[in-house]
């Protein structure tokens, strides 16, 4: 079951299981402490729902947790259970662990194309966090000559596809920043769709 997919994703959505408040901000988690495998990144979430770390992030349970929380709420939302509890740990482990590494990977090979292709004395790409990343849905801060001219997020085309207040909620986040928010695409083999698009529109930002 993709994770985009299926009549868990809204159900997920609309419960707000994997909001960062109510389980881990999960990407800041990865920015900071580079899991190397999957097995890391799911010892370090449950880690810091036992411990309390240096790095001030505290997650409100575990990957089975979550999941147990999504297949609860399918009794409240449907009066039903449709999938297993099984199926829904899983589901929230591929949200949690496969999409959030491989959406760090290609996060960071964004910057480093973008750094390379534009100049890199003047443009500078960083990972943005906490308020910018979790409040304001921003993945990459772009400064050029020092300032801050506008913010990058990075998404599977598939995101064009989810449901409208899905996609109405990141643009409202976008909207709360006084700076312009891109939106650069990737496809299935991770290649970036419309990069040219966003270098154009990053280079009239900063004339």
């Amino acid at each position: 079951m993709p994770y985009t997919g299926g009549p868990l994703n809204p159900l997920n959505g609309r419960m707000g299981i994997s909001a960062p408040e109510n389980s881990v901000p999960v990407m800041k988690l990865i920015r900071i402490h580079h899991p190397k495998s999957k097995e890391e990144l799911v010892e370090l979430i449950k880690w810091h729902s036992e411990n309390k770390c240096e790095c001030g992030i505290i997650s409100k349970g575990t990957i089975e947790q979550f999941g147990k929380n999504l297949y609860e709420a399918q009794k409240i939302e449907w009066g039903e259970y449709r999938y297993t509890l099984t199926e829904c740990i899983q589901w929230e482990y591929d949200l949690f662990v496969l999409q959030s590494l491989k959406g760090a990977l290609v996060e960071d090979r964004a910057i480093e194309m973008l750094s390379t292709q534009l100049d890199p004395t003047k443009y500078i790409f960083t990972p943005a966090d906490g308020y910018m990343d979790e409040e304001l849905r921003i993945d990459i801060i772009v400064k050029y000559n020092n300032n801050i001219i506008a913010g990058i997020q990075v998404k599977p085309l598939t995101f064009l596809m989810m449901r409208r207040e899905v996609i109405t909620y990141n643009t409202m986040a976008n909207q709360k920043w006084d700076k312009p928010v891109l939106y650069l695409y990737y496809d299935e083999d991770e290649k970036f769709e419309n990069i040219e698009e966003v270098k154009s529109r990053l280079m009239s930002i900063s004339i």
